[in-house]
């Protein structure tokens, strides 16, 4: 039954709007219910429910989010929420969201009847910007800070029709609190909303209600009980308000008399200047308890009128100053047979623009100043004939850039005829100039992303006619890397965004470097024909990376209508995407001839920097020869002294003759040689998916050739295939051996020589070597995404910048990510998304690093203190499987372990010994049933005559200990007979062992600090993540890898947030201990019936013990004392950042419950959708 606690009439409003909500208990829970107030509000209850579902589908994917609605018969009911609000200080983030949310379905406003019902009829400027279920009323009051986001509360005032956006912000300026300085509304459009707030307020909202008087005998008309609400509703929060419901009839009537006398003052102030249509109901409470007059707030609301009035003319003053973008516009008009095109769309530019033209040298400068005379907007035309050569950014960048350097902002265009095949794409050229100049109100869109959105450059998205390997470095690599040193711009990407042909508006001083750079013609080559390859194609691909360093976004323009884009736009990269495993045989099927890179296309390596390789082996030699070396630089001045001198018949032995050249090394350079292929061999694993595509087109009969370039003997690389499954394949061509390279296209030279291209199609991962230069020669190909490719497009790509960090981050992060997630070039869903396809993957990406670094962590400290450990079970079970593993992988003995049997409730109640025992273990949190409770806790059964309670708390209430009273004689006799049997067991576990230290997950040491108090001995404890340290308490000692010691940071953990997915990734097939008894003269253990483990926790924890050991078997030449450990941020990173991602499929959440009768009397569940751990209580 409904417990009321609080319920508020609207009903001072248009009869059509007047509602009730009530809060009340229900189940233990607070839930908000509205309903109708009479027959004429129904319809506005259902009419709220239907906008909820249209706000909740448009804010899908934005930092809000609706609070869960229901409609229950003819009312509505949701959950009642607590929590921080939002602040005058959040304005900027918020009305950024706002726009975020908004903007992608958003139209130019136009007046509809049903607005013109709401809001009146206005006009308002062209461009603005208006959507659809547009909650009116988000403001700060109606936002709460929740795990989902910014949870809305409050959406009475949305409607199902078009309303401009910065009328939800200016209302947001007037009552929310949102900083005028950061909402930025023209003033042209304040005067308007401010029209549209009256209409709302007296012609709709407050129809026929319109004054004090009015609504006086508006409320007369209703029961006196009613009378009672209307009073005590103007603010809940007010205690004595609260009160005054609950009254006698006394009150009720001193009350009544008091506002007959507070009449006259209020009929004072609605007469006053600065009285507004609709009364400040929070002002009549503050009147009711005398802390304030009349008179006071006449007197204030004149002089905030007076205020309002200054400020209001300043803004028109300084809007009527306010400068009008300064625009410049540089087209390059190679062909002047194009120019009435141009002129066409830059007559859609609304504002005052200088125009920049470079011809080629045989143009007529007259005729086109001519014919731009019919542009209305040019100021400065300025038209030169300039040399041929630099495409259109010799001009831009050489000639103009100090014109242009003196406005806001620029466009930059080109008379583009060809696009990589050689004939005209005019579809492709209208395509870019459509989304730049198409109209006005596109243009002003553009301008609002400069002047509100930190927009630095605005470029069309991907044509559709260009192939994705454009959007990489291609033949530019080396500029590439000579411009990321030269403007100092970081790492740089293998993928990318750009404005592919140079189409794009930028803001001056996001381009500052390069316009201020200085290039000259003789910067760029000749013009030889080159369709790449030249400083003009790395230059603008150059540009995103530049706005980037100068502190600017890059917005990418989609021209089907959807999202324009921050950033990243995965629109180049979805042919590739939507293609399956599937779909890819069936492509293949078509040829008779099938050649395959082999390296990161069927291989992977279980390290992120190739190179690192070379940065290991220094380790090895420094330990294994004491000799001290960079041998990264070595390793890589030798490949090229050999390159230089063999060329593609380079292989590993000449590059070894080099090395051996090396005093230092000389004497056992061949060793190394040895060491350097069998880490090779050690980092190899399949790319599963690729070799079944490669296994099904031979069985398809297909004739299926490897290429590659590599320095690698056939005998090796032989190995490498034979390790990873691969064989059968009919020719294997090895740059070192036939002497010819893919990355030169001598090796496509020689296949076309006994091959058709008609018949035959290459894969590969390299946009260069792969499929660039085979397509130049006709040849079809098809590129499959490498690991580290996948990873850049993902929603984490900066665990790239993490992995290049050192060595031992680039094997965690390496692995994590080529070995299951990324292992697959088909990761990707059809909709940009990645998930995990499959249990054993999560296991290995996620959770694999994670324990790998504990179990590595462990292992390192025992080599040095030498404690028997004690494996906690059930967890231990699986950690030992997993040092077991990790040190037999890396050829190490194992500590001295042993799997404990223990558990909380086990060690607990043997050690109890008095009342304090008794309380100390009865306040950990708990959620359940008294009955259960006394099973889990205590092991003791609930009385007959005691009534099975629900309990929840997270402090221990006075009330259970006082429940317990009866039954604490029962309590310790059950505690002393369970210690005993158990106390032989820990004893015998013990034995022989002077220092013993127990190995947990964690969190709290709650079995460590009961196991001391029972046996009376120090006792260590190593933990994965540990935040209460509960052994400290008595002395004890503890560490973990995770240690918070701030008890406000544990909700931050990352660790901590998704621990539960460990209680999976540790299962035992077993289950879990509840106490020892003695029988026949020995401890007897009894479990839970508990011991079913699932195939899909068997599949997880398959590739859990993969991962650590793929990982001990790398790391087995590194010595084990010196080496570095990876950062336990990054495995933390990896473990909770992918999950956030929302990488989990239903179907693997599903698969991870969790029971834990021990503090929750029901099962946890993972909700996919807000990335939570929810209770389902039995």
């Amino acid at each position: 039954m409904d417990k009321l606690l609080y319920e508020k009439l609207s009903n001072e409003r248009n009869p059509r709007f007047n509602i009730i909500t009530d809060i009340v208990e229900r189940d233990g829970q607070k839930v908000v219910i509205k309903r109708p107030y009479n027959q004429d509000s129904k319809a506005h209850i259902l009419k709220m429910y239907d906008c909820y579902r249209g706000l909740q589908e448009t804010l899908q994917g934005s930092d809000f989010c609706v609070n869960e609605t229901k409609l229950v018969g003819e009312n509505v009911e949701c959950q009642f929420i607590e929590g921080k609000r939002l602040q005058s200080k959040d304005t900027a983030d918020f009305v950024e969201a706002i726009r975020k949310a908004y903007l992608p379905h958003a139209e130019e406003f136009k007046c509809t009847p049903e607005f013109e019902e709401v809001f009146g009829k206005v006009e308002l400027p062209q461009g603005v910007l208006a959507t659809k279920y547009l909650d009116i009323d988000l403001i700060f009051d109606n936002i709460i800070v929740t795990d989902k986001g910014w949870e809305i509360i409050d959406y009475e005032w949305t409607f199902d029709f078009p309303i401009p956006i910065n009328y939800l912000l200016y209302r947001g300026m007037i009552f929310g609190g949102l900083t005028p300085s950061f909402v930025q509304i023209p003033d042209a459009e304040k005067p308007i909303y401010q029209k549209m707030e009256e209409h709302f307020q007296s012609e709709y909202c407050f129809k026929d209600v319109k004054n004090l008087s009015e609504l006086k005998m508006h409320v007369a008309s209703q029961t006196k009980t009613a009378a009672d609400f209307t009073i005590a509703s103007r603010d809940f929060q007010i205690k004595q308000l609260q009160e005054l419901i609950a009254a006698k009839d006394v009150h009720i009537r001193n009350i009544e008399a008091g506002n007959t006398i507070l009449q006259a003052k209020y009929d004072e102030i609605v007469g006053s200047k600065g009285y507004k249509a609709v009364e400040n109901f929070r002002a009549f409470k503050a009147f009711l308890k005398r802390e304030d007059t009349p008179a006071r707030q006449a007197k204030r609301a004149r002089k905030e009128e007076e205020k309002r009035k200054r400020l209001e003319a300043k803004q028109k003053k300084q809007g009527q100053a306010e400068k009008l973008p300064s625009l410049a516009v540089h087209i390059h008009l190679f062909y002047e047979d194009l120019l009435p095109e141009f002129c066409s769309y830059l007559a859609n530019i609304p504002y005052k623009f200088d125009l920049y033209i470079s011809l080629k040298e045989d143009g007529d400068v007259n005729a086109v100043k001519t014919k731009l005379k019919e542009l209305k907007n040019v100021g400065v035309a300025d038209v030169r004939k300039l040399p041929n050569r630099g495409r259109d950014l010799a001009p831009l960048y050489g000639v103009f850039a100090s014109e242009i350097l003196k406005h806001d902002y620029f466009l930059h265009v080109h008379s583009k005829k060809s696009l990589y095949s050689g004939s005209e794409k005019m579809g492709w050229r209208q395509y870019c100039l459509n989304l730049l100049l198409g109209s006005p109100e596109q243009i002003n869109y553009i301008l609002d992303l400069f002047k509100n959105d930190n927009a630095g450059l605005i470029y069309p998205d991907i044509y559709t006619e260009i192939p994705e390997i454009a959007y990489s470095w291609l033949a530019n690599v080396e500029l590439g890397k000579k411009l990321f040193e030269e403007y100092d711009l970081g790492d740089m990407p293998v993928v990318f965004n750009y404005p592919a042909g140079s189409f794009f508006w930028a803001s001056t001083d996001s381009l500052r470097p390069l316009l201020e750079h200085g290039y000259t013609y003789e910067d760029f080559p000749q013009e030889a024909g080159q369709t790449d390859g030249t400083l003009a194609h790395a230059l603008e691909r150059v540009v995103p990376f530049i706005t980037a360093k100068q502190g600017y976004d890059s917005y990418i323009l989609n021209a089907d209508g959807g999202e324009t884009f921050k950033n990243k736009s995965l629109r180049p990269y979805m042919d590739s995407i939507k293609l399956d495993k599937e779909l890819l045989i069936m492509k293949l099927g078509t040829y008779q001839v099938v050649s395959f890179d082999i390296f990161d296309t069927l291989i992977a390596r279980t390290i992120y920097n190739p190179d690192d390789v070379f940065v290991m082996l220094g380790q090895i030699i420094k330990s294994k020869y004491n000799v001290d070396v960079d041998f990264l630089k070595l390793r890589k001045e030798a490949e090229a002294t050999a390159n230089a001198k063999y060329g593609a018949l380079t292989t590993i032995d000449k590059i070894y003759v080099e090395v051996a050249k090396d005093k230092a090394l000389g004497n056992f350079a061949m060793d190394i040689k040895k060491l350097e292929v069998d880490l090779e061999t050690a980092l190899c694993i399949p790319r599963k998916d690729m070799v079944e595509v490669y296994n099904q087109l031979k069985a398809m009969g297909k004739r299926v050739i490897l290429v590659s370039d590599m320095y690698l003997n056939r005998v090796q690389i032989v190995g490498l295939l034979h390790k990873c499954g691969i064989s059968y394949y009919d020719e294997l061509l090895i740059s070192c051996e036939v002497g010819f390279r893919k990355d030169d296209g001598s090796m496509w030279d020689m296949l076309m020589q006994n091959y058709d291209p008609k018949t035959f199609i290459h894969v590969g991962d390299n946009f260069r070597s792969d499929s660039q230069i085979p397509m130049e020669k006709c040849i079809p190909n098809h590129i499959i995404f490498n690991a580290n490719t996948l990873l850049e497009l993902s929603d984490f790509p900066y665990f790239k910048a993490i992995a290049k960090e050192n060595l031992a981050n680039s094997l965690m992060v390496g692995q994590s990510l080529s070995g299951a997630l990324f292992n697959s070039p088909f990761a990707f869903a059809e909709d940009g998304t990645v998930n995990f396809k499959d249990i054993y993957d999560f296991g290995y990406t996620v959770i694999g690093p994670l324990l790998a670094r504990f179990v590595e962590w462990i292992v390192t400290e025992n080599k040095k203190n030498h404690q028997r450990l004690l494996l906690l079970s059930r967890e231990g079970y699986m950690l030992e499987r997993l040092i077991k593993a990790y040190c037999g992988s890396r050829g190490i003995g194992e500590p001295d372990m042993t799997y404990f049997l223990t558990s909380r409730r086990a060690v607990s109640v043997a050690a109890l010994e008095n009342d304090e025992d008794i309380r100390e273990l009865a306040s950990q949190k708990y959620k359940g049933t008294f009955s259960t409770f006394l099973k889990e806790r205590f092991g003791v059964e609930l009385h007959p005559e005691d009534e099975d309670v629900h309990l929840e708390y997270t402090e221990l209430p006075d009330e259970v200990m006082e429940k317990l009273a009866s039954y604490r004689d029962e309590i310790l006799e059950h505690a002393k007979a369970e210690k005993n049997a158990y106390l032989v067991y820990v004893r015998e576990a013990m034995a022989g062992a002077s220092d013993v230290a127990v190995v947990d997950v964690g969190f709290s040491g709650t079995i460590q600090f009961f196991l001391m108090k029972l046996t009376g001995r120090d006792i260590g404890g190593h933990y994965l993540a540990l935040h209460s340290n509960k052994p400290q308490r008595i002395g004890g000692r503890a560490d973990a890898i995770y240690e918070i010691t701030d008890p406000l940071m544990i909700e931050k953990s990352k660790v901590l947030r998704y621990q539960l997915f460990l209680e999976n990734a540790l299962a035992a097939p077993f289950g879990q201990l509840t106490h020892f008894t003695m029988e026949n003269g020995k401890p007897q253990p009894h479990f839970k019936d508990d011991d079913y483990l699932s195939e899909d926790v068997k599949r997880l924890q398959s590739g859990i013990l993969a991962f650590v050991s793929q990982y001990g078997s790398v790391c087995k030449q590194l010595p084990l004392e010196d080496t570095e450990l990876c950062n336990p941020t990054v495995v933390e990173d990896l473990f909770h950042d992918i999950i956030a991602a929302g990488t989990l499929t239903e179907r693997i959440a599903t698969a991870l419950q969790v029971e834990d009768s021990y503090c929750n009397d029901g099962v946890q569940k993972f909700d996919v959708k807000t990335g939570t751990w929810v209770v389902e209580y039995n």
